[in-house]
């Protein structure tokens, strides 16, 4: 499951359906209840990590780096269900032509974009996989596209099989998710069985029903390894409210992967 959390910003009114006061009971309600064995967020900052942490629970860890110099501030970052999954090695690395340098701009981009990266291993099936999670620069389309292209030379690099979850701030049909496909991280939308795929809706809802066909800025790709690949038994876009409110201006994204002998 993925999930940009939104960011707190002021608000004058309490009742604003944006006011994190507001929202967090609801997320609180949704991951406890979803439950997901992995969870990838954007847009955290340390206030809503310890109330995801305490919302989920002991059995979680929580894997979010900020994108500072020193990891503070808004960030991104998985939440691992440790009965089914072994966490390994975490590392961070910056969207940018130098990736060891974290918190650094480029490409355009007006803020540092990172990528975490988790090593995790299946308790069940003992399957080796790379976990990613990242949060795309919404205003540069070379930022875009240059991101994609590191994030796909990563993952080869890697030789694992791979889940990436992300906001990716850019549809299905761009030019970045059609650099991500090449590279073989492939959607999993269209890996599900055609009689068990929902209707496709835009992720991005903004306290608003969301749009039917619009835009799947979150999306969930996997890539196969020497040792594994992925089934995608189902695929969902969430428009929970718990007690009528949105937990956030994005949607969540969920998928439920098998790895499989290639």
């Amino acid at each position: 499951m993925t999930l940009n959390v939104r960011r707190p910003v002021p608000h004058l009114r309490r009742a604003h359906p944006d006011a994190w006061p507001r929202r967090a009971p609801a997320i609180a309600t949704l991951v406890r209840s979803e439950a997901p064995h992995l969870l990838a967020v954007q847009e955290a900052v340390p206030e809503q990590v310890q109330h995801l942490r305490t919302a989920l629970g002991s059995r979680w860890h929580a894997a979010v780096t900020g994108r500072g110099p020193s990891g503070g501030g808004e960030g991104v970052g998985f939440f691992v269900d440790q009965d089914r999954l072994r966490v390994g090695d975490t590392r961070t690395i910056a969207l940018a032509r130098h990736p060891e340098r974290v918190g650094s701009r480029d490409w355009g981009a007006p803020f540092p974009r990172i990528a975490v990266l988790t090593e995790l291993e299946d308790r069940v099936t003992g399957v080796r996989f790379l976990a990613v999670a990242t949060h795309v620069d919404p205003f540069s389309p070379l930022a875009q596209v240059r991101s994609a292209r590191l994030l796909g030379e990563v993952v080869h690099g890697a030789g694992l099989p791979t889940v990436a979850m992300a906001d990716w701030n850019a549809g299905a049909g761009s030019a970045s998710a059609r650099i991500l496909t090449a590279a073989g991280l492939r959607d999993t939308w269209d890996l599900v069985p055609d009689e068990d795929r929902p209707s496709s809706a835009g992720t991005y809802a903004n306290y608003r029903n969301p749009k039917p066909q619009g835009a799947r800025l979150d999306r969930i790709l996997v890539r196969e390894g020497r040792d594994a690949r992925a089934a995608v038994d189902r695929v969902a876009i969430s428009a929970r409210r718990p007690a009528d409110v949105w937990p956030s201006d994005h949607l969540p994204v969920h998928a439920v992967i098998r790895w499989e002998a290639p």
